[in-house]
């Protein structure tokens, strides 16, 4: 097991902190998306989140999707750089790797986005609006929330970009 530890390279290391921090995004996404749901921003205000309209719908999807398959690209290419293939196997299987590991910041930064393009309204709505509105506090606590989440997204993509300048397992001294 000690051996197993030893021979990780930076990038699988910084890859399981992005892993982690992606799962810490996806939750705090979640609870954003559970609390700001239907909730009425201030008295004449539109909704923070509505399923029925189209950017939240879009958001709800794409976040979603891009957040799940970003997790399975990065576990995938930590649990195939632990293997080592030779010849034709261990080249595609590098290439793979490294696919999964170019692929995954990419997937981060769409989720990022939606979750911004999607939560504009709401943000707008409760940091933004005129100071005789008075904004309910759920509202301002589900848009913290919202911006929690974004930074976490944010972190994770930027750590995934990094760990893929890094190899995965350290080369073996002769």
């Amino acid at each position: 097991m000690l051996n197993i530890v030893k021979k990780q390279g930076i990038g699988t290391w910084i890859t399981l902190g992005a892993i982690l921090v992606s799962v810490i995004a996806l939750i705090i996404y979640g609870a954003a998306l559970a609390s700001g749901t239907d909730l009425l921003i201030a008295s004449g205000s539109q909704l923070f989140f509505e399923k029925i309209r189209p950017e939240d719908s879009a958001m709800i999807t794409a976040v979603t999707t891009c957040g799940i398959l970003s997790l399975v690209f990065l576990v995938a290419a930590v649990v195939l750089a632990q293997f080592e293939f030779e010849g034709i196997v261990g080249k595609v299987c590098d290439v793979v790797v490294g696919v999964l590991r170019v692929v995954s910041p990419a997937l981060i930064l769409v989720a990022l986005l939606y979750f911004v393009y999607g939560s504009l309204t709401g943000l707008g709505w409760t940091f933004f609006s005129n100071e005789e509105l008075e904004i309910y506090p759920e509202a301002i606590s589900t848009g913290k929330t919202v911006i929690t989440g974004l930074v976490f997204f944010g972190i994770a993509a930027v750590a995934s970009i990094v760990a893929a300048f890094f190899g995965m397992s350290k080369k073996e001294q002769v």
